[in-house]
C-alpha cells in the first residue's frame, strides 16, 4: 500500500497539476520480441558462441508484415553502438525504424547483440557477476575480432548466402573496421556497409564522459580496479519506469531534463528528437557495456590514433611485441561504405570522420547532415528522409 501510494504521488508530481493522466505509448515496457511481434512482424531468436566463449543472441526478422518467407531475400546484419542492443533498430516503429523498413523492403534482417549487453550477458565458463574482471575484459576490439565473425558465419550458414549487407551505428562501425583490417577475408563476405555515425579516429571527440575519463585517466583506472566497476549501466526496468514517469508527454521535465540527457549523450538536436519516444527507448536502453570499452575510446582521443588497447609499455610488449599498441590498418578494409553523420555529433566529428574516410579505399559517400547528433542517424525524426531512403537506393546496386 505504501509503495502504491508513493507511485501515485510521483505520478501526480510528474504531471504537475495536469488533469490528463500521463500518456503511455503501447510500445513502452516491451522487450524486442514483444515489440517486433506487436507490430505484426515474425521474430526468431538465434544463439551463437564466440571462439572465446561468449554466448550471444541474434534476433531475426526474416520478412516483412505483408510478405512470406523467401530464401532469396538478401540477409543484412545490424550492429548497434555502445550500451545499445537489437531493440534499438526497431524501437521507433514501422516506417521509421531501419530494422522494420528493411524487412518490408525485402531483406532478411538480423539484429545483433554484442557481448555484455542485455541478451548476450553469458559465457560458457565465466559468470558476469562473480567473475567480473575476466568477463568484462573487452572493448570494441574483441567485438570485432570474435562477435562479428560468429554472427556473420551463422547468418551465412542459415541462409545459404555467400555474402550479406551490414549496418553499424557508432561502435558497430568501429568493430567492423577492426574485423576487416585484422581478418581481410571478411571483406569478401560483406556486400556493402552502412556506417551510421562512423567512429574510428576520435581526436576531436566532444563527449563529456569520454573527456572526463581521458583527463582523469589514472584516477578512473584506480577507481575501476578498486571498486570492480567493470560493468556500466546494465539494463534494468527502473530506467523505463523513470522515463515513463518523468518523460511522458504531460511531464514538465520531458523537454528539459529528459531531452537534456539525450543531448549530453549525443549532441544538441532539438529538431530531431521525438520526445514522445523517450519512455519506449528507456524501456531497453541503456543495455550495458564494459568500462574497458569507454576507456578504449578515451585512449583513442588521447593518442589521436585508431589503434588497439594500450595496457602500458610492459604488458604491451607481452601482448603486441612492441611498447605501443599497433594501429588498425584501414587500408585493408575494402568493403564499400556509406558514411552518414551529423554536424552536432559529439563523437563522430568532421575532422575524424574525414580522416577515417581518407584511409578507407572504398567510401562511396561521406555525408554530413546539418543538425543531426550522434543518435539521430538511428532515431532522428528525419532519418528516413535524409538517410534511409538513400541507403535503400544504394543497396539495390549491390
Amino acid at each position: 500500500m505504501i509503495t502504491e501510494a508513493l507511485m501515485v504521488a510521483i505520478l501526480a508530481f510528474a504531471a504537475c497539476g495536469h488533469n490528463k493522466p500521463p500518456i503511455r505509448n503501447p510500445d513502452f515496457g516491451l522487450n524486442v520480441k514483444q515489440l517486433v511481434q506487436r507490430h505484426g512482424y515474425p521474430f526468431e531468436n538465434h544463439t551463437v558462441v564466440t571462439k572465446d566463449g561468449y554466448i550471444l543472441e541474434i534476433h531475426r526478422i526474416p520478412y516483412g508484415r505483408n510478405s512470406i518467407a523467401d530464401g532469396n531475400r538478401p540477409p543484412m546484419l545490424l550492429i548497434p553502438g555502445i550500451m545499445c542492443s537489437s531493440v534499438d533498430w526497431v524501437n521507433t516503429g514501422p516506417e521509421k525504424a531501419l530494422g522494420f523498413i528493411l524487412a518490408d523492403r525485402g531483406y532478411d534482417v538480423w539484429l545483433g547483440n554484442t557481448r555484455g549487453t542485455t541478451w548476450s550477458r553469458r559465457h560458457i565458463r565465466l559468470d558476469p557477476d562473480r567473475d567480473k574482471k575476466e568477463f568484462w575484459d573487452y572493448s570494441f576490439h574483441e567485438i570485432g575480432s570474435y562477435d562479428l565473425p560468429a554472427f556473420i558465419e551463422h547468418i551465412l550458414n542459415v541462409t545459404a548466402h555467400k555474402r550479406l549487407f551490414y549496418a553499424g551505428h557508432s561502435q558497430g562501425t568501429a568493430s567492423l573496421f577492426v574485423l576487416a583490417s585484422l581478418k581481410p577475408h571478411y571483406n569478401n563476405k560483406i556486400r556493402l556497409s552502412v556506417a551510421l555515425s562512423p567512429l574510428a579516429y576520435a581526436a576531436h571527440i566532444r563527449s563529456p564522459i569520454t573527456l572526463f575519463i581521458a583527463n582523469f585517466w589514472s584516477l578512473v583506472e584506480a577507481f575501476v580496479h578498486t571498486t570492480q566497476f567493470y560493468e556500466v549501466l546494465p539494463s534494468t526496468p527502473l530506467f523505463g519506469l523513470l522515463a515513463q514517469i518523468f518523460c511522458n508527454d504531460y511531464s514538465p521535465f520531458q523537454n528539459s531534463i529528459c531531452a537534456g540527457i539525450f543531448y549530453v549523450a549525443g549532441g544538441y538536436s532539438p529538431d530531431q528528437l521525438n520526445t514522445s519516444l523517450i519512455p519506449v527507448i528507456g524501456s531497453n536502453t541503456p543495455s550495458g557495456s564494459s568500462m574497458k570499452q569507454m576507456q578504449h575510446y578515451a585512449q583513442l582521443y588521447l593518442s589521436k590514433s585508431f589503434r588497439r588497447y594500450d595496457y602500458g609499455g610492459k604488458i604491451n610488449l607481452e601482448k603486441y611485441n612492441q611498447p605501443t599498441p599497433p594501429k588498425y590498418d584501414l587500408g585493408k578494409v575494402t568493403i564499400p561504405h556509406l558514411f552518414y553523420y551529423g554536424s552536432n555529433d559529439l563523437f563522430s566529428r568532421k575532422e575524424d570522420v574525414d580522416k577515417t574516410a581518407s584511409e578507407l579505399p572504398n567510401v562511396i559517400i561521406n555525408k554530413r547532415i546539418e543538425g543531426f547528433n550522434h543518435l539521430d542517424s538511428l532515431w532522428g525524426i528525419d532519418a528516413v528522409k535524409l538517410i534511409f531512403n538513400e541507403v535503400l537506393e544504394f543497396m539495390k546496386q549491390f
